[in-house]
């Protein structure tokens, strides 16, 4: 069994049953093996290595590397691009310790959350895909002992709501406000914000109380709800006009927020 999801910033595998693969390298990408069931066996830059559940394995870009193991094992895969990681401690020349240590059930919650809201997410809508890619990389950053452990906790862990008194989050809110309805990027909100993305995710949540991504489908469902109360556009029309990728997101959308379909919300309230 292999499931994979790509996004443009990782990769994410969980592999289960026999299985093996080719010696090979990753030119510019980190990869993180998780075995959450069983032994995996690996090869890597010439040296053997057993790797059972409560333990990862890091493999570097250019390390030559590869592994097998029974039809009992299951393993977790991440693959991450260097630059991603990068940009949580840009000031710090990143290298893993090759051996590490997780909580097989802690990380294969998480990773079922993660590949559930990927699976869920529509490839068109990067704001959810960004806050989810920026979940992992947190994850694996605050767990994966390194060069970084320093660096990532002076600069990740700041007191909540340490945002809320920034004057440039007035900022931001303006622009989620004039711009919901149109394709919003986490860049884009956290160059105003004037922070990193990852460091931007965690304040903008700490002062505001959800995601951006959240934040701003909030504000798309609530015009949502105004113009089918006020208005008689249909609703693709509406889910078009306010950024939705396709009539079905909105729906699953809105039913989420309102608890019926939109087409129940405006009988409701004539």
């Amino acid at each position: 069994m292999i499931v994979q999801i790509v996004t443009p910033q990782l990769e994410l595998w969980r592999i289960g049953g026999q299985f093996s693969n080719l010696p090979h390298a990753h030119e510019g990408e980190f990869q993180v093996t998780v075995p959450v069931n069983g032994t995996c066996f690996f090869t890597q830059e010439n040296k053997e290595y057993m790797v059972a559940g409560g333990s990862g394995l890091v493999q570097h870009p250019l390390e030559n590397h590869s592994f097998n193991m029974g039809h009992d094992a299951e393993v977790l895969v991440f693959k991450i691009g260097r630059g991603s990681l990068q940009e949580l401690v840009p000031y710090t020349e990143l290298e893993f310790a090759v051996r590490q240590a997780f909580d097989p059930t802690i990380v294969s919650r998480h990773f079922r959350r993660w590949m559930g809201a990927l699976l869920a997410c529509d490839p068109t809508d990067r704001l959810a895909q960004e806050e989810t890619e920026t979940a992992v990389l947190q994850f694996l950053l605050g767990n994966l002992a390194g060069s970084h452990d320093h660096a990532s906790k002076t600069y990740t862990d700041l007191p909540v709501g340490a945002f809320s008194s920034d004057p440039y989050l007035r900022h931001v809110l303006e622009y989620i406000h004039a711009h919901y309805a149109d394709e919003i990027h986490i860049d884009a909100l956290a160059s105003i914000a004037l922070q990193s993305r990852f460091h931007f995710i965690r304040s903008f949540k700490n002062a505001v109380g959800v995601t951006p991504y959240q934040y701003v489908l909030l504000l798309r469902i609530e015009e949502a709800m105004r113009r089918l109360e006020r208005t008689e556009l249909s609703v693709t029309d509406i889910s078009c006009s306010l950024g939705f990728s396709s009539p079905s997101q909105f729906y699953r959308a809105f039913a989420r927020s309102a608890g019926m379909t939109p087409e129940k919300w405006r009988n409701s309230r004539t």
